[in-house]
C-alpha cells in the first residue's frame, strides 16, 4: 500500500469508525496467555515449564481450582502420559489470548 492510500485512510473517519470490537473481544485482545489463570507452571523433575490447562475438563468445568503451578505426577494421573505430552508440545504463549481467557484474579 502506497503512502497515498494509507494517507487517505488515516484521515477517512468514516472508515476508522467501522472498527468494532464485542466486549468479550476486547479482552481477549489487550491480554495474553500470561495473564490467563489457565496459563499454569507444569514442575518437572529436571524443569519447569508453562502450559495451558484450558484443555482440561476438570478445571475448564470449575470442578477443581486452578492452581498457578502444579506437580507433573498429578497431571499424568489426570490426563495420561500422551495427552500431557500432547499438550507440552503444543503449548507456546501467545501474544493474543484464545477464547478460554479468563483472567488472573
Amino acid at each position: 500500500m502506497n503512502e497515498r492510500v494509507k494517507t487517505y485512510y488515516k484521515n477517512n473517519f468514516l472508515y476508522a469508525g467501522h472498527r468494532m470490537v464485542l466486549p468479550d473481544t476486547g479482552e481477549k485482545f489487550r491480554n495474553s496467555c500470561h495473564n490467563c489463570k489457565y496459563y499454569v507452571n507444569v514442575i518437572g523433575q529436571h524443569e519447569t515449564r508453562k502450559i495451558c490447562l484450558a484443555g482440561v475438563k476438570v478445571y475448564k468445568s470449575g470442578a477443581k481450582r486452578v492452581p498457578q503451578s502444579i506437580e507433573i505426577l498429578d497431571l499424568i494421573l489426570l490426563l495420561g502420559k500422551q495427552a500431557l505430552y500432547n499438550m507440552l508440545e503444543g503449548n507456546k504463549e501467545h501474544q493474543m489470548a484464545c477464547g478460554s481467557f479468563e483472567p488472573v484474579l
